[in-house]
């Protein structure tokens, strides 16, 4: 039977599992520590310092939930906390961090543990000391009652509380202690900005604690803009967890955020509704005069709105410098294999890596050959009828299907694995085909893609013949395939300008449909655009050289919608080609 406490503190269908196994709330946990903060610390800054502590709208409700579920446990011989971990997201402007180091000291000075540890934990050590840290001690100062009972350590951060010997001080994920000792922790556990911790880090320090009776590691974040990073999986197995698809008493989850999928225009339609829903400090610390003033200013371009949303708004972004926004390239996912394409005109693009980098093949199937071969498109394509206003349809107008194949070394792959461990997953379920040893298998890559062009009416080729020479010749010869159906791509800015504005069109008015290829979805997600003279654009990577993130088969498609646009137009009839249905 649950009590009417314990009913009136279920949030949702994670607290609902764990009342029905036996966890209750105490109200009177939750406001000891709420009572303690107010006590014991100081605000030290702003207009409201030499104030005490006060826990407010989003920090009352998480420190009486966080604190406030227990359960009988035999081994301890009492009530123990739920929680041992606690997730929130919550945006900037919203006293995170000062809440942070709060909790903080609570833990270390307030909740009677002898030889407690806390690690205010971050990033690099500027954000780990002058942040995180700095509340922490400036708090501990500003506190006559507390700075009763400890004393700091200024070169180290480090605050001791003399009655339990327990300590608070800050750690860095970029720190030069060795993973021994920090896989030698025992406490509790606090990161400031999980979405830019590297994901070693916390493997090192995710164990911190387990020897005791109520260990809590709580991770304090905004959202971020890489897919890839621990914050990211973090935050998509919270969500489950929150939801009640993942079941996981001890996990605590807060998402203040606006709606992960939320389109510009609906931002724009109404500001305010969706600044409240990822600012629970709302009227307090966020001004609403302050936000629009943001907001008006970020909207001028899709870089600075794509960071308004992400520090704002707590929408994760999926890439630091947007090019294509996820929403577009999804709006084009259609359901459809390689059988429904067989015998069709296709042109094709084929990156081929280098040693151990990962091979992209595209094939793009445009969906009208008819209005693809017609006079007055090609005219219009060709520029020589330019006027917009004339209702002249161009090719970058007609839709068109894209199927793509990935290969990746056997090496490369347990590499990537360690940034996008779901590259193990697109290897098991045939999205990559994982070639033996270090380098790429140039003569297996071969023989399947020639394998794969036969099952279709490959009308051209493009490839870079830096890397690709020699291996499209086998192609060329296994397919039968004449010398004006190949076409050398250069790799420069000049060549992908035409074919890169064509992608982007056909992505952003939904007309490149694709299969939901999850490689794809990847690379779609973090692929950039450079630009140089004349206009001219390219996609490129993300990062400095040698990042780890692939764009190998937006790359492709750029380069098979360039040849889609030179190839001849088909001999064979479409009966031909794919033979005669009978209904």
């Amino acid at each position: 039977m649950i009590d009417s406490i314990t009913q009136r503190w279920i949030r949702n269908a994670s607290d609902e599992r764990a009342a029905a196994a036996g966890y209750r709330f105490d109200e009177g946990r939750g406001q000891f520590v709420v009572d303690w903060m107010q006590d014991y610390l100081t605000l030290y800054e702003g207009e409201q310092a030499g104030e005490p502590f006060v826990c407010r709208d989003w920090q009352y409700e998480v420190t009486m939930r966080v604190f406030g579920w227990v359960k009988f446990s035999e081994h301890w011989h009492r009530e123990i906390r739920r929680f041992r971990e606690v997730y929130i997201k919550v945006a900037k402007k919203n006293k995170k961090s000062p809440t942070l180091a709060a909790w903080g000291l609570y833990l270390f000075a307030g909740d009677g543990e002898p030889g407690q540890k806390v690690f205010l934990a971050a990033k690099d050590g500027t954000q780990a000391r002058g942040i995180a840290g700095k509340h922490a001690i400036e708090m501990a100062m500003s506190s006559p009652k507390l700075m009763q009972e400890c004393s700091i350590n200024m070169s180290l951060l480090q605050i001791t509380h003399e009655p339990s010997r327990s300590i608070i001080l800050p750690l860095s994920s970029g720190s030069i202690r060795s993973k021994e000792a920090k896989q030698g922790l025992n406490g509790c556990v606090l990161i400031d900005e999980v979405h830019v911790v590297d994901r070693d880090f916390v493997t090192q320090i995710n164990r911190a604690g387990i020897s005791r009776s109520e260990p809590l590691m709580i991770e304090v974040t905004t959202a971020g803009n890489n897919p890839d990073s621990y914050g990211y999986e973090r935050e998509e197995y919270a969500r489950s967890v929150l939801d009640g698809k993942a079941e996981n008493h001890h996990l605590f989850v807060a998402l203040y955020e606006a709606p992960q999928t939320l389109s510009n225009a609906d931002l724009a339609s109404d500001p305010v509704k969706y600044g409240k829903m990822a600012n629970p400090a709302w009227g307090h610390t966020v001004v609403e005069e302050e936000f629009l003033n943001d907001y008006a200013t970020s909207k001028a371009t899709p870089a600075k709105l794509a960071d308004f949303k992400m520090y704002r708004l707590d929408i994760w972004q999926h890439t630091a410098n947007p090019w294509l926004r996820k929403e577009d390239w999804d709006n084009g996912l259609c359901q459809y294999g390689e059988d429904d394409l067989a015998g069709q005109a296709c042109a094709g693009g084929w990156d081929l890596g280098s040693t151990d980098d990962m091979t992209a093949l595209a094939l793009v199937f445009p969906s009208d050959l008819a209005a693809w071969f017609s006079p007055a498109v090609v005219q219009a394509d060709e520029g020589k009828n330019d006027d917009e206003e004339s209702g002249i349809v161009r090719r970058s107008d007609i839709p068109a299907k894209v199927l793509l194949w990935y290969w990746m070394p056997e090496g490369a792959v347990e590499k990537l694995a360690d940034k996008v461990p779901q590259v193990i997953e697109w290897v098991r379920d045939g999205w990559i085909v994982k070639t033996p040893g270090n380098a790429i298998d140039y003569a297996a890559v071969e023989d399947d893609v020639a394998t794969i062009v036969k099952r279709f009416d490959l009308c051209m080729l493009a490839y870079d013949e830096r890397f690709a020479g020699a291996s499209v010749q086998r192609v060329q010869a296994a397919r039968k395939m004449s010398d004006d159906r190949l076409l050398k791509f250069r790799q420069s800015m000049a060549s992908y300008t035409g074919p890169t504005a064509h992608f982007e069109r056909l992505v952003l008015a939904g007309k490149l449909h694709h299969n939901g290829n999850p490689v794809t979805d990847w690379q779609i997600s973090h692929v950039h655009i450079a630009t140089g003279m004349n206009e001219c654009r390219q996609p490129v990577k993300p990062g400095s050289a040698g990042d780890y993130r692939k764009i190998d088969g937006v790359v492709a498609m750029v380069m098979g919608l360039d040849g889609a646009v030179r190839m001849p137009k088909p001999r064979k009839s479409v009966y031909a080609r794919r033979g005669a249905y009978i209904l």
